[in-house]
């Protein structure tokens, strides 16, 4: 019997972890998380990385930030893939701040930001929940 229970012991402390982590401090999301939904602790991050190439004069924007919800943590960072050859293609970072509880979407848009009157390239949404 004491054995038994002993060997739930891992499984309970396993859950218990599981339940404490539920909520993340950090989210990091990529191309494949478009659509999809994300969950963080106020005060957490929202990374998200996409493909990108400003080179072209294209960049990932946010689109109408909800500022009560989140507050965007700089400027976005482009890693180059091909960091020898001028005007390669990459990723570009961008970090979000979760500022309060709730649900909202997450919007970005690739376009050149002067172009005015055309629809972006792509867009990325992400319905976040703040708790």
């Amino acid at each position: 019997m004491v054995r038994k229970i002993m060997s739930f012991i891992p499984l309970v402390a396993l859950l218990i972890l599981a339940t404490a982590c539920s909520s993340a401090k950090q989210v990091s999301l990529t191309a494949a998380d478009n659509a999809g939904k994300a969950e963080v602790q106020v005060g957490g991050q929202i990374v998200i990385t996409l493909d990108g190439n400003p080179s072209t004069g294209y960049t990932w924007e946010v689109k109408d930030l909800d500022t009560t919800m989140f507050e965007q943590v700089g400027d976005p960072s482009f890693s180059s893939s091909n960091p020898g050859l001028v005007g390669s293609g990459g990723t570009l970072t961008l970090t979000f701040k979760a500022l309060k509880a709730g649900t909202a979407p997450l919007t970005l848009v690739y376009h050149r930001p002067w172009e005015t009157g055309v629809d972006p390239t792509d867009t990325f949404t992400v319905t976040v929940t703040v708790k």
